[in-house]
């Protein structure tokens, strides 16, 4: 069972999800992550293919100041919602196509996670969404399978670190310029 492992809701399970095969981030990955990134305290986070809503949940958990979810299967959305009601939390889970869910929104955000589907990856016209959704000094976080090296294409991003745990590929990416 995955739990968030640090914060004001350490130790909760996060959704079970039945459907699907949703690959959550281990919490041994979780815990490299989050050591790298330091302090989220404040920021606000978009969650791509959020599945469980690992990522997003961690940094509510240890501070964040917002999170807006985003997958496209309804039930793991819906379980998201039943998850964090118990929880006073500013919280966003929107159900659709990444792609088209970013051209809908508006607003910046200081963190973005994307932990597609590894046969998948990010298409260059997610990755340009992406960039335009990134606020000035943004961190960017993409989750792929460990085998996947090919560099990321942006004018942006440029990377900050790089881990490998397991069988995934972790990079964070600051964005430079907007």
């Amino acid at each position: 069972m995955t739990r968030i492992i640090a914060g004001e809701w350490r130790g909760h399970s996060l959704p079970k999800l039945n459907t699907g095969s949703v690959r959550p981030t281990t919490d041994r990955a979780r815990t490299v992550l989050f050591d790298t990134l330091w302090d989220v305290k404040g920021l606000s986070v978009l969650d791509l293919y959020s599945g469980t809503g690992a990522l997003g949940f961690e940094s509510l958990s240890r501070g964040a100041a917002e999170l807006i979810s985003i997958d496209q299967d309804r039930s793991y959305i819906d379980k998201q919602k039943q998850w964090i009601h118990r929880f006073e939390s500013p919280f966003k889970g929107l159900v659709g196509d990444v792609e088209q869910v970013l051209r809908r929104l508006e607003q910046t955000f200081d963190l973005i996670f994307a932990d597609p589907p590894y046969a998948e990856g990010i298409s260059d016209a997610v990755l340009r969404l992406i960039e335009t959704r990134i606020a000035p000094g943004g961190r960017f976080v993409y989750e792929r399978d460990k085998g996947s090296d090919e560099p990321l294409d942006s004018e942006i991003f440029s990377l900050m670190k790089e881990k490998i745990v397991a069988q995934t590929r972790i990079e964070i990416y600051k964005a430079e310029r907007i």
